[in-house]
């Protein structure tokens, strides 16, 4: 079967071989309204100049559901989300998202590109986020630079994180995308591309800064360095990434005041220093292939995070079948993710072992789990997408179900099967 041509003016990451891939609330209108003036008003801009550079409009969006079959065990798939309402509840604000990007050309070698998304963060906040803000500069066919705020490229599928119309899950495994919440860069980037044989060969360097909040910290990556090499062509595709950077991580919650407040008391000032702070190193890997043959997919990921302290070193890794049946591609996805490290390991006397380990166990995310999911294209521009997952915690953990009751972390873990069911879109 041959896959339907992308709507016009689609951007370039909507437009991969297999999966290139109305109404919205009050609030996201009224949201949305600024950004919207502002690339018109930018393109009103570019056409009073000598030459009018071209400029395009595009965005996306998905409404999702998601629910659990225990009630103190709702679904996060970042650590960004902060809702508590019980997991028995259909909960929107898991998978829903709005997003819109424009482009404008200024000259025949620059371009700039803006984006900006909706969807809840920390604090319940759907203020808009822009996610890309950047011009693009290429002196030649083969090479590209850019500048500002683009995405940080640390797995196969981060330029299409919030646009689950060009993925064929319901969401990406999220063992593997949780293990890194930051997802923009504010700093420079290039990227070189050539042939090599019958593939093209793609080479990308980086450096920069990013900042992210969560339900209980605060975040940000100073000095970033990273490369990634990516292969593709003839259906099969591969890559793989490193980045080093220095982290800075605060945690906010109660269970660290309560920690650095019982090491405060007993003089061990050190062993509270390494809970959070501004002293860390952090390392990130990860590598992936894609392979599309007779309507079949697989696809599998590794990705490994590496602290020195504040937070738990950990891998995870997942592989995807699934096969395309006209408009339905049902596929089956098995996930893992391990805890190698603990997030706080220094030597303190005794007393205070069951409070680190309940510490311990409440920033530890492992779990492992299965699913079975279908994508069902509607239409040119729109999918519909449902997946039923069991998921399992590790032990000592609560895998991606985080929860206030301190208790929770005290009772063995059980598995939990989620429910998922979404509509992407694009325009």
């Amino acid at each position: 079967m041959t896959t339907p041509p992308p709507p016009t003016g689609l951007p370039p990451h909507l437009q991969a071989p297999l999966f290139r891939t109305r109404g919205r609330s009050r609030q996201q209108r009224r949201l949305l309204r600024p950004l919207l003036a502002g690339l018109l008003s930018l393109a009103s801009a570019a056409s009073a100049a000598d030459e009018p550079p071209r400029f395009a409009l595009s965005g996306f969006g998905t409404f999702g559901l998601t629910r659990s079959d225990k009630d103190n065990y709702r679904f996060h798939s970042s650590n960004t989300q902060p809702s508590s309402m019980p997991g028995q509840n259909f909960d929107p604000s898991t998978d829903s998202v709005l997003g819109v990007q424009g482009t404008a050309r200024l000259a025949d070698k620059f371009d700039l590109t803006v984006q900006a998304v909706t969807r809840q963060a920390a604090g319940y906040d759907y203020t808009p986020h822009i996610t890309w803000a950047y011009l693009h500069y290429r002196p030649t066919p083969a090479l590209s630079l850019r500048a500002g705020r683009t995405t940080t490229p640390f797995f196969m599928f981060s330029d299409s994180l919030n646009v689950n119309y060009a993925t064929p899950w319901l969401r990406p495994p999220a063992e593997v995308y949780s293990l890194n919440p930051f997802s923009d860069l504010d700093g420079v980037d290039a990227l070189y591309r050539a042939p090599l044989g019958d593939m093209d060969l793609e080479i990308q360097g980086l450096a920069g800064q990013s900042a992210v909040l969560t339900r209980s910290a605060s975040g940000r990556l100073r000095n970033a360095r990273g490369i990634r090499v990516g292969l593709a062509g003839t259906g099969f595709s591969a890559q793989a990434g490193y980045t080093r950077t220095d982290l800075q991580l605060h945690w906010t919650d109660g269970l660290h005041a309560a920690l650095g407040g019982q090491l405060a008391a007993t003089g061990e000032i050190d062993a509270m220093n390494e809970l959070s702070g501004i002293h860390s190193n952090a390392e990130f890997f990860s590598a992936g292939f894609q392979w599309e043959k007779n309507n079949w997919i697989t696809i599998a990921e590794f990705a490994k995070r590496r602290v020195d302290r504040y937070i738990s070193t950990a891998h995870a890794w997942y592989i995807t079948v699934g096969h395309r049946i006209d408009a339905f591609t049902p596929y089956l996805t098995y996930a893992n993710q391990t805890q190698d490290n603990p997030a706080f390991d220094a030597a303190v006397t005794a007393v205070h072992t069951p409070l680190v380990n309940l510490y311990n166990n409440s920033r530890n995310t492992a779990q492992h789990s299965l699913a079975i999911g279908s994508r069902w294209d509607v239409a040119r521009n729109i999918a519909l997408k449902g997946q039923i997952e069991r998921i399992t915690p590790a032990p000592h953990s609560r895998g991606l179900f985080p929860s206030g009751n301190l208790e929770d972390y005290y009772r063995p873990t059980t598995p939990v099967h989620l429910l998922s069911l979404s509509v992407d879109f694009v325009f």
